[in-house]
């Protein structure tokens, strides 16, 4: 998605392990970005991911994934900032 200001909304994880980068549209429902992640975490079983927004739109989806880590997954599997 893009703002008037030409800025887009991206919601980007950074592996703790091995720095790669997974970089997901902020309008990705959270099954999407699991999915992103899983994936990444079957290549890197150490895995952990630091969180970043490029807007304030994206920055605020991190408490819906967040209310997703704490309903589905194990708080510990995804550290985000």
């Amino acid at each position: 998605m893009q703002h008037l200001t030409g800025e887009l909304n991206m919601m980007i994880f950074q592996c703790t392990d091995c720095k790669e980068t997974i970089n997901c549209p902020d309008d990705e429902g959270p099954a999407q970005v699991f999915a992103r992640l899983d994936e990444h975490i079957a290549k890197c079983p150490l895995a952990q991911f630091n969180f970043e927004g490029t807007t304030e739109h994206a920055r605020q989806r991190v408490d819906d994934i967040r209310a997703v880590i704490a309903y589905n997954r194990a708080e510990s599997k995804l550290r985000l900032h």
